[in-house]
């Protein structure tokens, strides 16, 4: 380290060897990673719980929920792609309903 650095930055360097080195192996332990694993399973669950609890609120106000909505847009979606191929289909048809050369 070199004298002409600052007091703090000294400081800093010095905390984070301290403290980096034990963080650095928990972090790479295999009860670290097992532990990551399990709370990402508990928060999924807890996730789909409360999804769970607040779609059946909502079904029972009658209105629609975020799955609902979902749903909607990908029908509106698929409609939409199904629009534009029709579209392009009757295009390519001349005034006597024969299809037109394709010229790519």
């Amino acid at each position: 380290m070199s004298k002409n650095q600052p007091l703090w930055l000294r400081t800093v360097h010095k905390v984070e060897r301290t403290i980096g080195g034990p963080v650095e192996s928990v972090v790479r332990s295999d009860a670290y990673f097992d532990t990551v694993a399990t709370v990402s399973k508990v928060r999924r669950k807890a996730s789909n719980l409360v999804e769970g609890v607040s779609r059946r609120g909502l079904h029972l106000l009658n209105l629609p929920a975020g799955t609902d909505v979902r749903r909607v847009r990908e029908q509106l979606s698929r409609l939409e792609r199904r629009l534009d191929q029709l579209s392009y289909d009757v295009a390519e048809l001349d005034e006597d309903g024969r299809p037109q050369s394709k010229v790519k």
